[in-house]
């Protein structure tokens, strides 16, 4: 079924993909929250050290992250295999830099010694009637600084 797909919509189909593994990165560096909620299906699951499900628990355990955190997700080497029209699947590399401290809520840059991660994000995506959602993610750290995140 996915081989028989026009070139031009599975372009269409990476795209979107790829764009909601950008917008989580964005929306949780920048505390766009509520933006959250609309990259993910109603039934969704996010596994990020502890398992969320649903769009509820994920927003809420996001919202709980502290006040005094600076953080970059820096995603790349992003892959998506459309599997058919309406579902596929995907893998983006995550180089995530923190700091968590009263010198995160000034402005300018704050001293950084390494990556506090990196990883990978592997993905389920599906298409909605609203359009691509995310049904699926589990990050997968590949390294870690015991220091930034215990």
């Amino acid at each position: 079924m996915a081989d028989s797909l026009d070139p031009r919509v599975r372009v269409a189909i990476e795209q979107a993909c790829t764009q909601l593994t950008i917008e989580y990165a964005r929306s949780i560096d920048f505390r766009d929250y509520d933006n959250i909620v609309n990259l993910f299906t109603e039934d969704a699951v996010l596994v990020i050290g502890q398992r969320l499900e649903g769009r509820d628990e994920i927003v809420t355990a996001i919202k709980q992250r502290p006040g005094e955190l600076r953080s970059r997700h820096v995603i790349s080497n992003g892959f998506v295999d459309v599997t058919s029209e309406r579902s596929a699947r995907g893998i983006c590399y995550l180089t995530l830099y923190r700091h968590e401290g009263s010198e995160s809520l000034q402005r300018g840059p704050v001293d950084l010694k390494s990556p506090a991660a990196i990883g990978h994000y592997e993905d389920a995506f599906v298409r909605t009637p609203e359009g691509w959602r995310i049904k699926h993610r589990v990050l997968h750290l590949a390294f870690r600084d015991p220091a930034q995140l215990p």
